[in-house]
C-alpha cells in the first residue's frame, strides 16, 4: 500500500501529458464531446474550455479520495465503513495504521478512476480523427472497471485483522 502513491502519482502526470497532448492536437474550432444524436444536439467544446473542464474534472476525483483518505478519522464511527472498525478505532496505534492503510486504499482508487478519465479522454482524442496513430481504448473501460471492482473487494482484505494484528 505504501507504494501506491507513487503509481497514483504517476497516473496524474500520464493525465497531463495526454491532456496536454490533446490540447496541441485538437481542432481550433472546438472539440466535440458528444456527437448529435435524435433527441440531442452535439456538444462542442472550445479547446480551452475542453482541457480545463478535463484537468477539473480530474481533480474534483482527486480531491475527493484524497479528502476521504485523509479525513476518515473525524467522521462520525456509524460511518466509517471498515471490517472490525471497533478493532481499528480501539486505540491511537491502530488507528495510525488504519489511517495509512485508508490512505493507500483510497489513492488506489482515485488511481483506477484517473486511468478511466484518462481512457475518456483518449476516446475523445482518437475520436477528432487527427491522429492514425492515437492510443487504443477500445477495452480500457471494461478492464478497469473489473479492476475497480477487484479493488473495492481488497477493501475487505486489507482491513481484516490478522493475527500479529491482534493484541
Amino acid at each position: 500500500m505504501k507504494y501506491i502513491k507513487y503509481l497514483w502519482g504517476l497516473s496524474l502526470l500520464i493525465y497531463l501529458g495526454l491532456a496536454l497532448l490533446a490540447y496541441i492536437y485538437l481542432p481550433d474550432e472546438g472539440v466535440t464531446v458528444l456527437h448529435q444524436t435524435a433527441s440531442s444536439e452535439a456538444l462542442i467544446l472550445t479547446k480551452n474550455a475542453f482541457f480545463y473542464a478535463s484537468m477539473g474534472s480530474l481533480m474534483l476525483v482527486n480531491i475527493f479520495f484524497v479528502t476521504i483518505g485523509n479525513g476518515i478519522l473525524y467522521f462520525p464511527k456509524p460511518m466509517i465503513l471498515a471490517p472490525n472498525s471497533s478493532f481499528w478505532l480501539n486505540d491511537s496505534e491502530h488507528r495510525e495504521v488504519f489511517l495509512e492503510k485508508m490512505k493507500g486504499w483510497t489513492k488506489g482508487m482515485a488511481t483506477i478512476f484517473n486511468f478511466l478519465l484518462l481512457t475518456v479522454l483518449g476516446v475523445i482524442y482518437a475520436e477528432q480523427g487527427h491522429d492514425p496513430y492515437a492510443i487504443k481504448v477500445e477495452y480500457s473501460p471494461m478492464i478497469l472497471w473489473v479492476l475497480a471492482l477487484v479493488w473495492m473487494g481488497a477493501y475487505f482484505v486489507v482491513f481484516k485483522k490478522t493475527a500479529i494484528e491482534e493484541d
